[in-house]
């Protein structure tokens, strides 16, 4: 297997967010990447009850993909989370500058 396949790709994904985006579109996309995290185990699951246990080598690449794909879900939550903290620290600043 060459050294980009599928485990090489799925430890090395990042989560970029629009640098325009809001909180609650970056939630939204935290609340999808998380989506795609179920619905692979309800799938492997699914798997496992059907066949017994998966080989080795798919098994490890689809808790590879889990793992991406919750680890991208969190970096959004964060990113929201930053962002709103970030536009309450502004709101206190333009609230201050206004006041006489």
């Amino acid at each position: 297997m060459s050294i980009y396949g599928e485990p090489w790709m799925t430890r090395h994904t990042n989560y970029y967010s629009d640098p325009d985006a809001g909180t609650d579109a970056l939630l939204n996309d935290a609340t999808e990447w998380l989506k795609y995290a179920h619905i692979s185990i309800q799938f492997l699951s699914e798997l496992v009850q059907e066949r017994g246990s998966p080989d080795a080598r798919r098994l490890s690449i689809m808790l590879d993909g889990i793992a991406a794909f919750i680890e991208m879900g969190a970096r959004s939550a964060t990113q929201a989370h930053l962002r709103a903290q970030w536009q309450q620290v502004r709101d206190k600043a333009v609230h201050h500058a206004e006041v006489p």
